[in-house]
């Protein structure tokens, strides 16, 4: 079986368990490294996403919660370490769909952009920014020295912001989730902000492929495990004919392991580990995955 069919297969049945697989009574808890959102309805969804976990327990801040906290970043690690990125290439709900619409866009026969490397080197702050969103502001909810009617807001703030919370819900027809919250100035802003990513994150995966990985910020998490997990893509820099195949068929535009010539590990931090690069390789066993 080629390597992209199991990948459509694994996808499918992973988008299918952790949206609809709370209907047959699973429930994997609340730490996957995957945007599996908890706004998806409890009856549905089998697991969470552990970026809310994690924003709770820093935004409350008490023994209880910092324990709650490593407990989550225990379990979360140890699937992280297992398999690395490959959550984000074979198992994320959000990474399917962007998957979907790409397979759209070819079968019209349309062709894909690409941003320019001094352009996406500078596109990739924003992974960085969402990531402080997530990590940091719960702590001003924490410690609301300065503005407190605007801190206790920031409970989950990144939660607001995510594409995962506006398209999961809207894939299972609930569409109460996607609107704006008028409850105060802060939830407004963030809801509006996060209508207008989700929109941006549609029109641009349908346009250019994997759109949403290369600024998710917790494709950035599972990218500081990458020297530890078990999952590596490997390279044979001898048997390397240099024909920038492996470049052209990833969906992350990742240049770097075309042109390596000493490591035997390329498993960059932008990797997905797809494995489209060694299905498509012509040379045989120049690039392999290993566990």
């Amino acid at each position: 079986m080629k390597i992209s069919w199991l990948r459509w297969i694994i996808q499918t049945t992973s988008f299918l368990v952790l949206i609809f697989g709370g209907l047959k009574g699973l429930y994997f808890g609340r730490f996957l490294p995957v945007l599996s959102c908890g706004y998806v309805g409890t009856h549905l969804r089998s697991g969470e996403c552990v970026l809310p976990a994690f924003q709770s327990a820093i935004s409350y801040c008490s023994w209880e919660s910092l324990k709650y906290l490593g407990e989550m970043l225990l379990y979360f690690s140890l699937l992280v370490i297992l398999i690395g990125r490959t959550w984000c290439g074979w198992i994320c709900p959000i990474g399917f769909l962007q998957d979907l619409l790409n397979f759209l866009r070819k079968k019209l026969q349309l062709s894909y952009f690409t941003f320019p490397p001094p352009l996406k080197k500078k596109l990739n702050c924003i992974r960085w920014i969402f990531l402080f969103i997530a990590l940091l502001l719960p702590l001003w909810a924490a410690f609301p020295v300065l503005a407190p009617s605007v801190a206790v807001e920031f409970d989950c703030p990144y939660c607001q912001l995510c594409p995962g919370k506006y398209i999961l819900p809207l894939i299972t027809g609930d569409f109460s989730k996607i609107a704006v919250d008028y409850s105060n100035a802060t939830t407004m802003t963030l809801t509006i902000l996060g209508l207008i990513i989700s929109v941006f994150v549609i029109i641009g995966a349908f346009m250019k492929r994997r759109f949403w990985c290369a600024y998710c910020p917790m494709g950035l998490l599972l990218s500081f495990y990458r020297k530890i997990s078990f999952i590596k893509l490997k390279k044979n820099c001898l048997k390397c004919s240099k024909c920038e195949i492996c470049y052209h068929v990833c969906p992350l535009e990742i240049h770097q392991v075309y042109e390596e010539c000493e490591r035997e590990d390329v498993t960059y931090a932008e990797c997905i580990l797809c494995l489209k690069c060694v299905e498509h390789c012509p040379e045989e066993d120049a690039l392999r995955a290993t566990f």
